[in-house]
């Protein structure tokens, strides 16, 4: 075929690559809140690319032959290439990998292990055994629990402070503020502060006594941005978070929870400077929806030079909507 008639298609090309190239621009926007939401995933980007396909069809069916190759060669690129921008940067993304596998390959020394998950304010007793159960026997170095009711609270204590007998409630009696958050350790908390909003702790800060450091540990879960004014909270939350970072004075900092915030807004960049981290989606956990179509929000940041060296999906606890997420850091490095 001669190059001529390839000629008509150009204008095909250049609507393929627009909206990538629209969206990679526009991520780099903070406001307003609808747009940050819209664009806090790449399969925004499918949407689009539907309509697109839906009139290329048109374009091209002098020659069908032709034009269905096209379209489905480039469908292909393009699911490929969301997935990739969805996926890219995540450690150990498999719900089915062989733990023991993982860690033999690891080069930790020594590994702390973390185990974050929003438990949804589950208060069904099976669901609640089938969760402590689990933190008995994995005997982590850190908990940090988001979404849990203050009736459950006490039962969960109960249960785990044998275990983990450091913890912290999530609530203050002194300043009269109450949190959805819950942690436990095997090592003890010290110099607990509530960062206040109107009755409520969206983020909380301690020193973590680790044996061979002390770490100033940060734990968060600011409101989901469903509109403008839970937005401007979720954001105030961030940075107050990244005033306290650069306020500590301790060599090492930690910082994990559900921060309802996506890898791909580019205000995470602001915020995590000097910090190593690991993207894993995690959100939301359905049956008709893989992990592979997910977002990163509940995260685990760690000051450099500690690396992080494990991070998975632990694919139980089917009544919540978060995948819990187990990490290992290195703090030798």
């Amino acid at each position: 075929m001669e190059i001529r008639h390839f000629i008509p298609l150009i204008p095909m090309f250049v609507l393929v690559l627009m909206p990538s190239l629209i969206w990679l621009l526009l991520k780099q926007v903070h406001s307003p809140w609808w747009l940050e939401n819209v664009l806090s995933t790449p399969f925004v980007l499918l949407i689009v690319y539907c309509v697109l396909m839906l009139g290329l069809i048109s374009f091209v069916s002098y020659s069908q032959c032709l034009g269905y190759f096209l379209i489905n060669f480039v469908l292909a690129i393009l699911l490929n290439n969301v997935a990739y921008l969805n996926n890219t940067g995540s450690l150990n993304n498999n719900d089915n990998v062989d733990k023991a596998k993982i860690l033999s390959s690891q080069t930790c020394i020594e590994p702390i292990s973390f185990f974050q998950f929003n438990i949804k304010y589950t208060e069904i007793e099976n669901q609640l055994n089938e969760l402590i159960e689990h933190l008995i026997a994995g005997k982590y170095h850190l908990i940090a629990l988001q979404g849990v009711s203050q009736q459950s609270k006490q039962q969960i204590v109960e249960r785990l402070s044998p275990y983990y007998p450091y913890f912290i409630r999530g609530e203050s009696e002194d300043q009269h503020v109450v949190s959805d958050q819950l942690l436990f350790s095997q090592y003890a908390f010290a110099n607990i502060k509530y960062y206040e909003r109107g009755g409520s702790s969206f983020l909380i800060s301690s020193q973590w006594q680790l044996p061979f450091s002390e770490i100033d540990l940060f734990t968060l879960h600011p409101p989901s941005p469903r509109n403008e004014k839970l937005w401007q909270v979720r954001n105030k939350t961030l940075y107050q978070l990244k005033h306290a970072l650069r306020a500590s004075t301790v060599k090492s900092s930690l910082v994990i929870g559900d921060f309802n915030l996506s890898k791909h807004s580019n205000r995470i960049n602001v915020l995590r400077l000097g910090m190593n981290t690991e993207f894993i989606n995690s959100w939301p956990k359905k049956n008709y929806i893989s992990p592979f179509l997910g977002l990163a929000i509940d995260q685990l940041w760690v000051s450099k030079p500690a690396t992080i060296c494990v991070r998975q999906r632990i694919n139980n606890f089917n009544w919540s909507d978060h995948y819990a997420i187990e990490t290992q850091v290195d703090f030798n490095k």
